[in-house]
Order: structure tokens, then sequence, then C-alpha cells
């Protein structure tokens, strides 16, 4: 295990202790009185928890879009090249997805744009792509279906409106189908029940038995996702 570097604050007016993680760093704070071999030991038997509760937390940095080698293309990673062109465009192929940036961009600029082409790409996929799977599953569930979206979203997966639209996140193409399904279905059983009720997720699981293994994998790729 990694060595654990406290930052510990003393308080006159602190009676007790308290122990709390935020980004990345540990914070204690306690009463100047207390007794530091009794603080230490303490500590000792709060290790185990401390380092669970890093390792949960903790992710690795999240490269620029143009230092990656790989990307996300329905949950497999493929190759990710790019190169300066006479015009921008975005093509997947069995060689995985290659981004060309035009001559005229500014050096300074290549990230920015690299960003917004790459965004463009799905998104326009999830336009197409996405109201057909929504209507297929509505179908499926026995719900009327109002408009579906796209949008860009960085704390959400999709949303469901009272008047029936369906909002969903361009990124939603970059993960496996079968996660896709999920996230439409979870948005789709709110048509039905505007909470996450026991019933609501019955719903769910009636017509996506493996939801919370779909709910794993977005948990475990939403900081490479939304960012």
């Amino acid at each position: 295990m990694q060595h654990i570097k406290y930052q510990i604050s003393y308080s006159q007016r602190r009676r007790t202790v308290q122990l709390a993680i935020r980004n990345g760093e540990v914070y204690v704070r306690a009463p100047a009185t207390i007794c530091r071999h009794w603080l230490s030991a303490w500590l000792q038997q709060k290790e185990l928890w401390v380092q669970q509760t890093l390792a949960r937390i903790t992710t690795p940095p999240i490269l620029p879009w143009l230092q990656r080698d790989r990307i996300l293309v329905s949950g497999q990673a493929v190759p990710f090249r790019w190169q300066l062109a006479a015009k921008s465009s975005v093509n997947v192929d069995a060689n995985g997805l290659e981004l060309r940036l035009s001559t005229k961009i500014a050096a300074e600029r290549h990230e920015h744009y690299a960003r917004k082409l790459i965004q463009q790409h799905f998104t326009e996929q999830a336009l197409l792509e996405l109201p057909v799977l929504a209507n297929e599953l509505a179908a499926r569930l026995r719900q009327t279906l109002g408009p579906v979206v796209v949008g860009n979203w960085r704390s959400r997966w999709g949303h469901c409106k009272q008047n029936g639209e369906l909002g969903f996140n361009w990124r939603l193409m970059q993960v496996p189908l079968w996660v896709r399904r999920y996230v439409v279905i979870h948005e789709l059983a709110h048509l039905q029940h505007m909470n996450h009720s026991p019933a609501f997720w019955q719903l769910v699981q009636q017509h996506c038995p493996q939801y919370r293994e779909a709910k794993a994998w977005l948990k475990q790729h939403q900081a490479e996702l939304l960012n």
C-alpha cells in the first residue's frame, strides 16, 4: 500500500476528530489537546478505509485528444491518428479513427478543433442511430415516444421530459451497444415512473436484465468520456 500523507490541523474549539478526503487529499481535523499517540493509533485503524477510498476515487489523468493513441468507438478502443490536410474531416474504418485538421487552423487551436470535430462526428451518428433505437425500445415498453434530441452534457447520459422528449449524450456512440440500450431503456422507463423508485428499477430490469453491469461500465469509463 502507498504511504498516506495526512493534512492535519488542530483547533482549540474542536472537540472531536474529523477525517475527510477531498480531491485525493486526506484531511484530519483534531482538538488541540488531543493525545498525539492516540491520534496516530486511530489513523492506523482508518488506514485501510482511506486506502480503499483513495483507490476508488483516483483516476488516471485524461490526455488531451491529440496526445491519445486510442479512442472509444462503440465500446472498442480503436487506434486514433491525426494529420494535417487541406480539409478537416473525421473518418472511422477498420483501421480506427482518423482525424484530419485543415492546415488553415493555427497550431494553438488544434486541440480545440480536434474536440469539436470528433464531437460533431459522433453527434451526427447519434442523430441517425439513437432515434431508431429509441423507437424500437419504446414499442417494446409500450411507451409513446416524443422528440429525440442529442446534447453535449458533462454530468448526465440522458434525460426524459414530461412531454415525452428524450435527450441523449452524443458520447453514447462511444459506449457498447448493450450499454447504450440500457441508457435508452432507463429514460423510456421514466415515461412511466418519473423517479427512481423500486417500480422504476423493476421496469428497467424487466427490459434490461444486465442494467447493473451497464451502470458499472458507465461509472468505470465516465472520467474518460465525460471530459
